[in-house]
């Protein structure tokens, strides 16, 4: 039996390494800015609006809950991981920016980070009012 029999290549060398992405240059560079400026622009727009309604949905729960402690400590989560995980990926969006790699990924994070402290937090509120 012969490797061609399989279908093989008998002058294949083997797999190779990529290398790393390279820096973007030119108008890559700046639509990528771009598109992470957007996204971290939405991600802040969207993170005031939940905590306003998470706010909002607290203090009308505050009157018939007895257990303000539990509303207090999950608008606390909310607001407190938002703030910081959208601190932290903004940082690091405006780094990789600066250096030149792609950096709309750091924003997208900081979206998603964001969005699970702000479920955590609601989660935390409707089981006190619940």
């Amino acid at each position: 039996m012969t490797l061609n029999q399989f279908g093989l290549n008998q002058n294949f060398a083997g797999a190779t390494v990529l290398a790393g992405r390279g820096k973007l240059r030119g108008t890559d560079r700046g639509l990528d800015g771009l598109v992470g400026l957007v996204i971290l622009i939405a991600t802040i727009l969207i993170g005031f609006e939940a905590l306003y309604a998470l706010y909002v949905a607290g203090v009308s729960a505050t009157g018939s809950s007895s257990s303000t402690d539990e509303l207090e400590f999950g608008f606390g989560l909310a607001v407190v991981g938002s703030l910081v995980s959208v601190s932290i990926t903004t940082l690091v969006y405006l780094v990789r920016l600066i250096v030149g790699r792609r950096s709309w990924p750091a924003a997208l994070w900081g979206l998603i980070l964001m969005t699970v402290f702000v479920i955590a937090g609601y989660a935390i509120m409707a089981g006190a009012v619940g």
